[in-house]
This record gives C-alpha cells, sequence and structure tokens, in this order.
C-alpha cells in the first residue's frame, strides 16, 4: 500500500522488481581428519578445533610435518652398495593426503587434528577420529569429509567410523564422504598381489561397510603409489655394515658420509603406497573450480602418483565399478600408458540405484539444496502467503534457468530440464499454511531429459496474522 505524505513535496520509493537472488555457494572444500605431529600452541592449542589452510606451508605450521619413520632394515654390501626393505609402515598419513590433495588442484580446506602422533606399535583410536567427526558436524562451508586414517583401523573399527562418516553426510545434508578401502593383511595362502587385492575387495563388500546411506559417499582403490619423499627418524634406524657392526643412520651421517649417501637412497628407491582419498579430493576441488561440480571427477590424472599398487586385468575392473548383487561400487584407479595413473569411476557406493549412483549427481543435487537453503533466509520473516511462495518460486527458477543455460540439466527446453513447485493443494495443505510451513519441490533432469530426481525442502515462516 502506498505511504501516504503529510506535507507537500518530491518523494521517491524504491520497489524491489526482482525476487531475492540464490548465491552459488563454494564446493570442493574438504575438511580432513587426523592425527598430526602438533597440534598448535601452548596459548593456541588447535586439537579438535577446526583451522581453515590455503597450502601446504600453512598446515606444518600449525599441525608439523610428516611422521618421521624408522622402520627399514638396511644392509651395506661389500662393494658400498646399499640395500633396504620396509619392514613397517606407519600409519600416519594426514600429511601426505595434504600434499596429495594441493598437488591435484586443491585449494582451500579445512584441518581438525584428532591428537598428537601415536607411538610406534600403538594402534590408532576409533573414538579420538570420531571425536574430529563430530566436531566436523558443527561445521558450515564443507562439502567433502576425507579421514585418511580410517583405513588403517582393525575392520570392526573401520566400519563403525565408515558407517557413522556416511551417516553424518546424510545427516548434515550438504556434504559427501570419501573413503579409502580398509587394508587388508596379506595371508599365506594369497597367491598374489591381484589375489589378495580381490580378497580385499571381498572383505570390504561383506564387512567393511553396511547398507545404510551409501548414497553419500563413495570409495576408490587401490592405494597409490607416490613419488613424495619420507621424513626419516635417522636415530632410530639401524644399519648392518658389511663386516657385521651395527650402526644408526645418524652416525652414518656424522662419520661415513658416502655409506650415508647411499642407505638414503636405498631407502628412498623403497616403493611407498598411500591412501588416494587425498589426491581423490583435490580432482574433484579442480573438476569443480574448472567445468562445474556437475561434471564427473573421473578421467583425470594423478599427479605425484607413479602407478596403482596393484595393476588388474581390465576384466576385473568392471566388477569393481558394478557389483550387481550388493550394489557397492569401488572407483578404480588405473595406469594406461602415455596418459598415466587416471581415476576411472565416479559412482557413490549406491551403485545398484538408478537415482544416486552417480557421485556428480549426489553432489550436484546437495549443493543446490545447500545453495536455496542459504540464500532464503529472507523467509523467516515473511507471511506464509501466496505472494511469498512466488516470490520463492521465482528465486530459485532464476538459479535453475542459469545452470540450464550452462548446460547443467538435460533437455532443450527448460520445462524438460528443471522444475519448480510451490503453493497450497502442489506441495502444501491448509494445515502447512496455518502452521507456518512451506515446502518446495524441485525437480532435475541430470540424467536424462525429462527424467527428474525429485527434492522436497521445508522451511518454517510465521504463520499468517
Amino acid at each position: 500500500m502506498p505511504k501516504e505524505y503529510s506535507t507537500p513535496g518530491v518523494y521517491v520509493e524504491e520497489t524491489a522488481t526482482t525476487p531475492p537472488a540464490i548465491e552459488a555457494m563454494a564446493s570442493g572444500v574438504p575438511v580432513f581428519i587426523g592425527y598430526t605431529e602438533i597440534a598448535g600452541t601452548s596459548q593456541e592449542p588447535l586439537t579438535l578445533i577446526p583451522r581453515r589452510i590455503s597450502h601446504q606451508w600453512e598446515f606444518i605450521q600449525l599441525f608439523g610435518s610428516a611422521y618421521p619413520e624408522s622402520g627399514f632394515a638396511v644392509t651395506i654390501h661389500a662393494d658400498g652398495t646399499a640395500a633396504a626393505v620396509v619392514q613397517s609402515s606407519s600409519p600416519h598419513v594426514l600429511h601426505d593426503s595434504l600434499e596429495l590433495f594441493f598437488a591435484n588442484g586443491g585449494q582451500d580446506c579445512w584441518v581438525i587434528s584428532t591428537g598428537r602422533f601415536k607411538s610406534p606399535g600403538e594402534p590408532l583410536q576409533l573414538a579420538e577420529l570420531q571425536a574430529g567427526l563430530d566436531v566436523a558436524a558443527t561445521m558450515q562451508g564443507i562439502d567433502l569429509i576425507i579421514i585418511p586414517e580410517m583405513q588403517a583401523l582393525s575392520l570392526a573399527d573401520y566400519r563403525n567410523l565408515a558407517d557413522a562418516t556416511l551417516s553424518h553426510a546424510a545427516t548434515c545434508h550438504d556434504r559427501f564422504a570419501i573413503l579409502d578401502m580398509v587394508i587388508k593383511p596379506a595371508t599365506g595362502n594369497t597367491p598374489s598381489l591381484a589375489q589378495h587385492f580381490h580378497e580385499g575387495v571381498e572383505i570390504f563388500r561383506e564387512q567393511a561397510i553396511g547398507q545404510q546411506h551409501l548414497a553419500w559417499g563413495s570409495v576408490y582403490a587401490p592405494h597409490l603409489m607416490v613419488s613424495l619423499p619420507r621424513r626419516l627418524d635417522e636415530t632410530n634406524i639401524c644399519v648392518t655394515l658389511a663386516d657385521g657392526t651395527v650402526a644408526s643412520l645418524a652416525n652414518l651421517f656424522a662419520h661415513q658420509r658416502a655409506l650415508y649417501t647411499a642407505v638414503i637412497a636405498a631407502i628412498h628407491a623403497q616403493p611407498r603406497a598411500l591412501p588416494p582419498s587425498g589426491a581423490i579430493a583435490g580432482c574433484y576441488a579442480a573438476q569443480d573450480r574448472n567445468r562445474g561440480i556437475w561434471k564427473a571427477p573421473a578421467n583425470m590424472t594423478l599427479a605425484l602418483v607413479n602407478a596403482p599398487a596393484v595393476e588388474l586385468p581390465v576384466a576385473d575392473y568392471e566388477t569393481m565399478n558394478v557389483d550387481v548383487t550388493r550394489g557397492k561400487s569401488i572407483n578404480p584407479i588405473r595406469l594406461f600408458t602415455h596418459k598415466g595413473t587416471l581415476v576411472w569411476g565416479a559412482r557413490t557406493l549406491a551403485g545398484n540405484d538408478n537415482e544416486w549412483r552417480y557421485v556428480p549427481t549426489r553432489r550436484l543435487c546437495t549443493w543446490i539444496e545447500t545453495c536455496v537453503r542459504r540464500s532464503v533466509g529472507w523467509l523467516t520473516f515473511e507471511e506464509n502467503t501466496a505472494a511469498t511462495w512466488q516470490k520463492l518460486q521465482s528465486s530459485v527458477e532464476i538459479f535453475l534457468m542459469m545452470l540450464w543455460r550452462n548446460s547443467v540439466f538435460l533437455g532443450d527446453k527448460p520445462e524438460q530440464a528443471f522444475f519448480v513447485r510451490v503453493g497450497q493443494g502442489i506441495t502444501m495443505t491448509l494445515q502447512d499454511v496455518v502452521d507456518g510451513r512451506v515446502r518446495l519441490e524441485i525437480g532435475l533432469a541430470t540424467q536424462r531429459p525429462s527424467e527428474f530426481v525429485h527434492m522436497q525442502l521445508s522451511f518454517m515462516l510465521r504463520p499468517p496474522a
């Protein structure tokens, strides 16, 4: 209603003619959860406190460097050459996963330290990693969850944490989990690495993951053979010399520099396997930034990666990607001649779900829902009337129209690509209106024209006067 003025003069009134805009939120922003060398300072402790970082050196300043490894058996031959064997590997891989993340296109991320490194032989604690996941539940602005050290837990603890991570993503409804396949210890009956890997796949599908919330995460395998340098605990690395005496690597550095150099070269020549989740998160971030969240993060070359830890026959990759009976898809990582190591799959764990089997479909719908929810705060104090519904519908339609013009949805016409519905008798009952509830229904053609993935969002407003 026009305002009545009591004195003569010229008055200007500004009237909004366009609905409020839906803001496109950032995507490809993960939270990494795990153990670190340090966690801040005594004046500013960072245990279980999220910190945003943009470079590897920021992580080192706040959380320290990689775990110092000492699990090597080194022998010096009579001709002065050295031979090294890896006897044990550290389960602490958060630092290296961050390095793979940044090397493969990642930019901003969050880190939650669950505590300092464990002593050699001390197992990782499910409760500590779970505490980091609980902290992540309070965060906004993230859309990926990475727990690289989860794969080093026992099978029972891995299942508990993996199921909790998928449930966490489904409950928060604004993020997606990237999991690593749990490592299965080799047995004496395993004839080859490939057979060992196949047994691990079966154990993973049968015992390591449940049946709930599978659409909210994906898993990648096998591990990656990387070219990252190791950080060595030179004091505790023992070297057997040609005469049978034993010396520490630090002692060789002080007194026999040539032998020290040979030992270092032998140790760094040993293959090193890391879980792929950090590198995959970097691919997600790079694809989101360069092409869009709606593009599959697949057929992308992994940086700092020499090869997958296991190479399989081509036919075996099909059984990883498609699991007809259980539907738990595992995205393979493959080595191609002249192309390098590529991500060769983009399926969620719900591989048999017609709506949510693909990672870009799940992440796109989650992202659109998040953008809408965080951009319609103005609804809270509006009246629950037809004018408000029309304003909301127009805002969402303009946002989806922009995405359709960028070829996000399939369909030659907007009505084939998406729809937005809201209103009494359409998505709401009279009781909803009385209670101050608005129900918005969105349909998106992400795979075929006119075949829509349906989402329903609910908002609470004040009831009409």
